[in-house]
């Protein structure tokens, strides 16, 4: 456990102007590779939380095993593939507003 509680870190977060939920910071807070080395929240501490939150529930998240990091891997995929047919759906549609033909 950590030398500073929850209460301690949000406020410092929200010092920055961040307002996080009070069960992401907990969560972060009782991940075993959390690196809490001082007895008050510091910077550096906001930036390994911001990098926590970035890598959680994805792929490269710290502590996941192999067939969690693929399954991960596989659903980003699956995003991407959808996220570019809506793309291209929406640039055919705008081509379509333009009047710009298809070759």
């Amino acid at each position: 456990m950590s030398a500073i509680t929850v209460k301690e870190a949000m406020k410092f977060f929200y010092s920055y102007g961040l307002k996080w939920d009070e069960k992401l910071v907990q969560e972060w807070m009782n991940d075993p590779h959390t690196k809490i080395t001082s007895n008050q929240a510091c910077e550096d501490d906001l930036h390994r939380f911001n990098d926590w939150c970035k890598w959680k529930d994805t792929a490269y998240e710290e502590g996941i095993d192999d067939q969690t990091k693929i399954a991960n891997l596989l659903e980003e995929i699956n995003d991407l593939k959808s996220e570019i047919s809506s793309l291209k759906t929406e640039q055919e549609d705008l081509k379509e507003q333009l009047g710009i033909m298809p070759f």
